[in-house]
């Protein structure tokens, strides 16, 4: 028994397709996008297709169910195949009633992310909502609604209502509907979003009604080998399989820390001094909970591999090795069906390596060597490179730099602290580090700005407000056409530093070291990093986890929607008022719908361990959610289906094994930093932005583990610069300039005000510009 869903691009279409795995376990789903198949030369094989399955789901999706180009295949199915059952979910509930006499139009109020109550019409309990309470919460995302307020349209349509919403002014808005012979049903809202109630009886009574429909209709089921259909969604693992490489050798000695906030910074100061000044290594600094182990990578000068890649120059990879010029790269040339990711996927995966550690605190560290750096934002799926404009750099904007790292220091945060090696036979390196570390007396080295650039060196160029509003009324425009239910709107904002003299740099007076040192003392965050490349430096403290993995256990995401300034007259009860209203809740809500979606591509079992929780940092309280992905799949039985979220279907094909690599790949950019549908939302912020790259802003960064353990964090609340920026490549006013980056934004819904986005982003800016505060009035 099989099933064919319909994605129409959306953000939450592989919840719906958990949703019928989980009710109905015994079927297959099989999966299409509704343009895959192009008339008239691919219709009959869509014919053969549809006449091999026992019935069909056609998702949500973005758009307008009257545009072609929004719903493809969509009309063709309900007209063509009047005996297979259907059942439509918002975007295909409305193509429903419009190839069945009604009319849609626009909700003079777009619902995205709200919960309501529907009512259940007496037909409705008969049929697709037998077993239901007469009234039920359930979650709606639309801007287009079923007109039925006028009752001659009612009266000669084919749709018979099954569920109304009905508002507290006498707004009433078709909920559900059936056609009055055919066994085509749909709801306008989501059963598959995490709040709504009684999503799997729906699809189970949907599911009892088309067996009986095609038992009444005879209509005999072909059957078919689906497995080589190209026009089915097909996903494969970046890696098949890891091989344990033998080469490493672990190798750990624990070394004592008074301090960890001030250690951390003192031990790099330690390092720099015996590398006369260089920065040579790399930090994962977790300086507060959730976090609970900090990274000191020490990379070695000719000898750690660097792995670069520009989406500039695509099928290019660069591999180099630290401390030395690009003239030594190495150039991998990628074919068409290669990519950087399974570039890395080839990389890593002959280096797996899983050690047994003889110490109860430190086997719990969940580094062991492997690749730090990041990944930009327009290195995430559905970017569209070619519209984007190429000036940020003189020379290729580097979108992906990792740094391969074997030698580190990993310190707890109750302070017990380790040096590590995995280079075979480096007992002579590790015991000469423990020692100089022993003798080292660590102290603190902070120095503020202003004791090392004067004021009149700092421009702090914000965003143009006018601007900013108008792409904020224009986000609205979409949100209310039905192109987004949320739309993550960013802005750059640009730190120039000046140079007093033609022989004085700010490179010279404010390394990027310095400028860390002041933002993670500052705003200590639990995902900070410093990365200082030659082409680029990151200066990160982000507060938000984008995606971390174990191996073959569980990956987690923690989306953060929802932020209120840290003040005297706000406290965390305070702030819990403010975020838990409509508007926050349903940003968080439609991100936490999305990346459900986004895990459910790959595993079946997806939990929320936490929904909407108000945590406190250093300088904003914020509404984060906490969702798990587990690598193994659950079993289940008639006993417990109604009690778990997931199930495992019956399926002929060969199981694939997915690792954290996949999901971090599929799942850039953050949804946290696009928002919902994904897809189209991205596209749209590019007209929006002005075709301006993001750059590492809205990327990630963090760790690939030589176990397969991983960890990467959202970059906001960080700073970055270019070697070559183009807006420090010629002398100002003041002398050279030395130009860092920093990008803001917010989610805008339709409850949205523009300067309500616009106060919260500055809220934003000034956990990082807080730095500079000495020093600029900016």
């Amino acid at each position: 028994m099989s099933i064919l869903l319909i994605d129409s691009y959306d953000s939450f279409t592989y919840n719906l397709k958990n949703l019928l795995q989980t009710a109905i376990p015994t079927a297959q789903i099989h999966t299409i996008h509704n343009d895959s198949y192009k008339f008239p030369k691919d219709e009959q094989l869509l014919k053969d297709l549809i006449n091999s399955i026992d019935a069909i789901v056609i998702g949500p999706g973005p758009g307008n169910p009257t545009k072609h180009s929004d719903i493809g295949i969509i009309s063709f199915i309900y007209q063509k195949f009047p005996n297979v059952p259907i059942l439509g979910i918002c975007l295909g509930f409305q193509t429903l009633c419009l190839n069945y006499g009604l009319k849609v139009d626009y909700l003079n109020e777009p619902i995205h992310g709200q919960i309501h109550t529907i009512d259940i019409t007496d037909a409705g309990r008969y049929c697709l909502y037998s077993g239901f309470p007469s009234k039920f919460d359930s979650v709606r995302y639309h801007s287009i609604y079923v007109v039925t307020d006028d009752t001659l349209d009612m009266a000669v349509s084919e749709v018979e209502p099954l569920a109304y919403y009905s508002g507290d002014d006498g707004e009433k808005v078709l909920m559900a509907g059936k056609h009055k012979i055919n066994p085509h049903y749909g709801v306008q809202y989501h059963p598959e979003s995490i709040c709504s109630s009684f999503g799997q009886l729906l699809v189970s009574n949907f599911w009892q009604l088309a067996l009986e429909a095609n038992i009444a209709n005879g209509r005999e089921v072909v059957t078919v080998n689906h497995c080589t259909d190209s026009h089915l969604v097909h996903l494969k693992p970046l890696i098949d399989e890891f091989v344990s490489d033998t080469k490493f050798e672990y190798q750990f000695e624990p070394i004592s820390l008074e301090n960890l906030n001030n250690d951390v910074l003192c031990l790099c100061e330690s390092i720099k001094q015996d590398a006369e000044g260089r920065d040579d290594f790399v930090v994962l600094n977790s300086a507060m909970a959730p976090g609970e182990w900090t990274i000191v990578g020490l990379p070695i000068v000719g000898e750690s591999d660097v792995i670069s890649h520009s989406t500039e120059v695509p099928s290019e990879v660069h591999l180099s090795k630290w401390g030395t010029n690009s003239t030594s790269d190495q150039t991998t040339h990628l074919s068409p069906t290669e990519s950087i990711w399974t570039y890395i996927a080839n990389y890593m995966k002959s280096k797996y390596y899983n050690p047994k550690i003889n110490d109860t605190l430190f086997s719990q560290c969940p580094f062991i060597g492997g690749l730090v750096g990041f990944f930009s934002y327009e290195e995430g799926q559905h970017i569209q490179h070619s519209k984007l404009e190429k000036i940020t750099k003189t020379t290729p904007v580097p979108d992906t730099k990792l740094c391969f790292i074997d030698r580190f220091i990993a310190i707890h945060n109750n302070n017990s602290a380790f040096v590590v090696s995995v280079r075979p036979n480096d007992s002579e390196w590790l015991e000469a580090m423990v020692s100089k570390l022993s003798m080292t007396k660590l102290k603190s080295v902070n120095k503020s700005i202003h004791e090392l650039i004067s004021k009149n060196q700092v421009e702090v160029v914000l965003p143009n407000k006018e601007q900013y509003f108008e792409s904020f009324h224009n986000c609205q425009k979409f949100l209310r056409s039905g192109d987004s239910y949320e739309l993550c709107l960013t802005c750059p904002t640009l730190i120039k530093l000046h140079s007093t003299s033609s022989t004085s740099s700010p490179a010279q007076q404010l390394s990027p070291w310095e400028l860390y040192k002041n933002l993670v003392t500052k705003n200590p965050s639990p995902y900070s990093m410093y990365l200082n490349f030659p082409d680029v430096k990151l200066l990160s403290t982000s507060p938000e986890r984008f995606i971390s993995w174990e191996h073959n256990k569980f990956a987690e995401m923690r989306p953060i929607k929802g932020t209120v300034k840290k003040s005297p007259e706000i406290t965390l009860q305070k702030a819990i008022e403010l975020l838990k209203v409509p508007k926050e809740i349903g940003e968080n809500l439609m991100i936490v719908d999305l990346i459900r979606h986004d895990l459910f591509q790959f595993l079946n079992n997806v939990k929320v361990e936490k929904l909407m929780s108000v945590e406190e940092y250093h300088t904003v309280y914020q509404l984060v959610s906490v969702i798990r992905a587990y690598f193994d799949q659950p079993e289940t039985s008639s006993q417990n289906l109604t009690q778990i979220q997931t199930a495992s279907p019956t399926d002929s094909s060969p199981k694939l094994n997915f690792k954290g690599l996949d999901l971090l790949h599929s799942t850039l950019p953050p949804g946290s930093m696009t928002g919902a549908p994904k897809k189209r939302s991205i596209e749209l912020l590019h007209a929006l932005e002005q075709n301006k790259r993001r750059g590492i802003y809205s990327g990630c960064c963090g760790y690939l583990g030589l176990n397969d353990f991983g960890d990467f964090s959202v970059i906001i609340r960080s700073l970055f610069s270019y070697s070559d920026d183009v807006e420090s490549s010629a002398e100002g006013e003041k002398g050279k300039v030395d130009c860092w980056r920093c990008g803001a934004g917010g989610a805008i819904t339709v409850l949205s005000t523009d300067v309500g986005e616009w106060e919260e982003m500055l809220i934003k800016l000034d956990s990082v510009l807080q730095i500079f505060e000495d020093v600029s009035s900016n």
